[in-house]
């Protein structure tokens, strides 16, 4: 396990962890989830690793490798949603210089920009796996408007209470009988509880983080943005059909957004018995096994 790091502009660069092996059959690079950080993947990595598959795990803003310390997380700068965009593009790029093909991998917040970035740089990676996400229909134009209307300059880089308690509590308060507020993110409850334990996991999201975030939020589903994407992408949709963040109804709805907009090979991936963090609950084997079938398709 390695630290890379990716350069965005002369201001700013983004780093991850890198699981790679000698004479990969192709490089998977992901980015991870809201409020985690990239080493968490390590299983994950062991199992691409002895498939063939070097890994590549991308930090966000504020998050794992990319926050000096515990205090300076979630911390994001302005146009933070472009730059990430950027950042993954960049490592794209840097990647295909190893002559293998270059497969994208987003989690939870991490697939909203993999949505994103296939509207921006349509056929730039072989296939993408959107994993823990939703689709169309969300209220992003009012959230946008809430997290500017409570920021300020001064009050840019405090907690936002309001509006974690907005988004992140519903998906406490739709698990009957909690043990935790964070049950959501699986039926595991040792996978919980490490999580609750870890200082680089669960830190509340800023103001700031949520200006930048539901922003780029408000671009995805455009109708200029979405004529981008490639009819000739291979996407794969992979989530749990109890996870409150989209589950099975919300990434239907974006497997049939891309069926309609003429994506010719689309599939989706739904897991009863399964929350937000698939790749963490018991039976994960299942999730990788899919994943690594999806990776191996000609």
């Amino acid at each position: 396990m390695e630290q890379f790091e990716t350069k965005i502009n002369n201001e700013y660069s983004l780093r991850g962890t890198v699981f790679k092996i000698n004479e990969p059959k192709a490089i998977l690079l992901g980015i991870t989830g809201m409020q985690e950080y990239s080493a968490r993947y390590a299983g994950f990595a062991k199992d691409l690793n002895e498939a063939g598959y070097s890994f590549y795990m991308l930090d966000h803003f504020g998050q794992g490798l990319n926050a000096r310390t515990v205090d300076d997380q979630q911390i994001w700068p302005f146009d933070a949603w472009k730059m990430t965009l950027q950042a993954l593009k960049n490592t794209v790029e840097e990647l295909r210089k190893q002559g293998k093909p270059v497969y994208l991998m987003g989690h939870s917040m991490g697939s909203f920009f993999v949505q994103s970035y296939l509207e921006y740089y349509p056929k730039s990676v072989e296939k993408a796996i959107i994993m823990g996400s939703n689709g169309p229909g969300q209220p992003f134009g009012l959230a946008s408007f809430l997290a500017k209307i409570t920021t300020t300059k001064k009050t840019r880089n405090q907690k936002s209470v309001f509006i974690n308690n907005m988004a992140l509590g519903a998906y406490a308060k739709s698990i009957k009988d909690r043990k935790t507020d964070l049950d959501w993110l699986s039926y595991n409850e040792e996978n919980v509880q490490t999580y609750i334990a870890e200082p680089y996991c669960g830190h509340p999201n800023t103001k700031g983080f949520y200006v930048e975030f539901m922003a780029g939020m408000n671009t995805l589903y455009k109708k200029a943005n979405t004529s981008r994407i490639s009819r000739d992408e291979h996407i794969l949709l992979v989530s749990g059909e109890d996870d409150p963040v989209g589950g099975k109804k919300g990434v239907t709805k974006l497997y049939d957004f891309y069926k309609k907009l003429g994506v010719k090979d689309v599939t989706l991936k739904l897991y009863p018995q399964m929350r937000h963090e698939i790749l963490n609950e018991l039976d994960r084997q299942i999730v990788v096994d899919d994943i690594l079938e999806f990776l191996a398709k000609k």
